[in-house]
């Protein structure tokens, strides 16, 4: 059987893709129906982070999914986006590599960030935004990784239409691979993406405690891995950054 058209609402400009999609969500679009926009106004990123790009130079999208697992597998959709990313800046000739759970890096400069949300009647939202062909003068300062874009790290930049059209042929089959086999499966796939297994880290953790301790990898439901003094234990959440 053909795989069903993939629709996507190209905008000028939006506050949020992710708000859009929403709306489109809650009106019955299909699996796979993306938004992107030029520009955004108010697009946001992880622990309410903003994503700032000049227009033009990146892909602001967020794309619809709609699981038929259990509502506690879908976290490691979260991972699944990330893995997509990072397929899709491979695919560009990028570096590329995953910092749990969802950021795209090249070492550790960050060219892409996923956000997954809840969406109505227990769809999932990705937001993805990769930075494309801005210059090292368009990227803002960061506390955390440095800025890159894959102008900066390949030399050359696709449009953003091209960009979330690889991005979607990426995510399709995980998005088919999660229903079917769950988030062991997601978590194969990511491990040999993995750009903090082996590396010191420390781990925030949402009630402020710091874990420190090497990345250990992915386990199978997505939760990242650290060996610390007393072992190695599974984290499913946390604000990661690498110590070396």
């Amino acid at each position: 059987m053909p795989e069903a058209p993939i629709r996507v609402h190209e905008l000028e400009a939006c506050d949020s893709t992710q708000d859009e999609l929403r709306a489109l969500a809650a009106e019955g679009a299909p699996a796979l129906t993306a938004v992107r926009a030029d520009v955004q106004r108010a697009g946001r990123g992880r622990r309410g982070r903003t994503w700032e790009a000049p227009a033009g130079t990146a892909l602001l999208a967020s794309i619809l999914l709609r699981p038929r697992r259990p509502q506690h597998e879908l976290p490691v959709l979260s991972l699944a986006g990330g893995v997509a990313a990072v397929e899709c800046a491979r695919g560009f000739g990028a570096a590329a590599c995953l910092s749990w759970p969802n950021d795209v890096v090249c070492e550790q400069r960050k060219l892409a960030g996923v956000l997954a949300e809840l969406g109505p009647e227990g769809s999932v939202l990705l937001g993805i935004g990769m930075n494309l062909a801005a210059r090292a003068s368009d990227l803002p300062a960061s506390d955390r990784l440095t800025p890159t874009s894959l102008l900066l790290e390949t030399g050359a930049a696709p449009s953003a239409p091209t960009a979330l059209s690889a991005l979607l042929e990426a995510l399709r089959p995980l998005a088919e691979l999660f229903d079917a086999e769950g988030p062991p499966a997601i978590a194969a796939r990511a491990r040999p993406l993995d750009a903090l297994e082996g590396t010191a880290l420390h781990l925030r953790l949402a009630g402020g405690e710091v874990v420190e301790g090497t990345g250990a990898g992915i386990a199978d439901d997505g939760s990242l891995l650290v060996r610390g003094t007393s072992g190695v234990q599974a984290y499913a959440s946390g604000e990661v950054a690498r110590l070396s």
